[in-house]
């Protein structure tokens, strides 16, 4: 899919997701601002340096540049970084999106495309996807608290206001250049790299299950999510973004192995038993009909193109 509105500001551009987005963007021949506290890798977008939770700079950027399309992506993503820095966290990742749409209220925009997270689910563990409307669950860490915060109040903006806001909840990213190893397919990664132990800690004791959605679908689904609204508008504009799949962890993990080298390792997991196991996959039935998005790439396939796509970087 392409998105061309013209003039785009990206937050949090600089990051994994937000990368993948601004060079979808530029590619598809967008003008594309990206405001972030870190300097982009490669990307062509304008760069502006700040702080996501900076209401005046943000509304600076718009309105001198004329934005028309706001993608929200900036976000402290790291859930033991959630633990150790709780306050932190809930500030960006709350406060944050409180600036990010009250500065498009007040300059105004075409559409508001806001990321948030099956972490909004809380922790669960019946095995059926799980619909847009089911009710946010006790958080099980500072990160999911402050995702379920911005998403409310995304939902509260577009209702109150009238604002062109659309919520995306994604399940478990990932993709090339993903250099966090505390998600699941990097670290695997990191562990075969540096002939290390096939052992993940106690992270889980390997039984969860869990939807898996590559990054360019994930990219996809961004600027499909900011076609609708911009034509629709934001009230009931929430989207699942999900495979409706769920795919044991191991399971994963050893498909990393057998694409790395062809060998099938036995992936450890040693967290405390779980009963029942976590079981979480998203419905996508929203997205497909009122979008025309689904998942296209399998995880075997996904897996595939990350390693794929790192050796060649080498």
């Amino acid at each position: 899919m392409t998105y061309s509105h013209g003039r785009v500001l990206v937050t949090g551009g600089s990051g994994f997701g937000g990368s993948h987005l601004v060079r979808r963007l530029t590619r598809d021949g967008n003008r594309v601002w990206n405001v972030d506290i870190r300097a982009p890798k490669d990307h062509d977008a304008t760069y502006v340096a700040g702080d996501v939770r900076d209401i005046e700079l943000l509304r600076g950027v718009l309105s001198s540049n004329a934005i028309d399309t706001v993608f929200h992506l900036a976000a402290q993503p790291l859930i033991p970084l959630s633990i150790e820095a709780p306050f932190e966290t809930l500030d960006i990742n709350s406060r944050g999106t409180y600036a990010v749409l009250e500065a498009c209220r007040t300059v105004g925009v075409a559409a508001l495309v806001v990321a948030s997270s099956g972490a909004y689910y809380g922790t669960t563990t019946i095995d059926e996807p799980i619909p847009e409307g089911a009710a946010p669950l006790p958080a099980s860490n500072l990160y999911a608290a402050g995702k379920a915060a911005a998403d409310l109040a995304a939902q509260g903006y577009a209702h109150t206001f009238d604002m062109p806001v659309g919520v995306c909840r994604f399940m478990n990213t990932y993709g090339p250049d993903d250099a966090n190893t505390s998600r699941l397919i990097p670290q695997a990664i990191s562990l075969l790299e540096n002939n290390r132990p096939y052992t993940f800690g106690t992270r889980d004791d390997g039984t969860a299950r869990l939807d898996f959605v590559h990054i360019d679908d994930m990219t996809s689904a961004y600027l499909a999510v900011a076609t609708f609204v911009a034509d629709h508008g934001g009230r009931d504009a929430v989207f699942n973004i999900g495979t409706g799949v769920a795919t044991p962890i191991a399971d994963v993990a050893r498909l990393v192995s057998q694409a790395y080298d062809g060998v099938l390792r036995e992936p450890i997991f040693s967290g405390a038993r779980r009963e029942p196991a976590v079981v979480k996959y998203l419905d996508p039935t929203k997205a497909r009909v009122l979008l025309g998005w689904q998942s296209s790439i399998t995880i075997a396939d996904g897996i595939a193109s990350v390693i794929d796509a790192k050796r060649r970087s080498v």
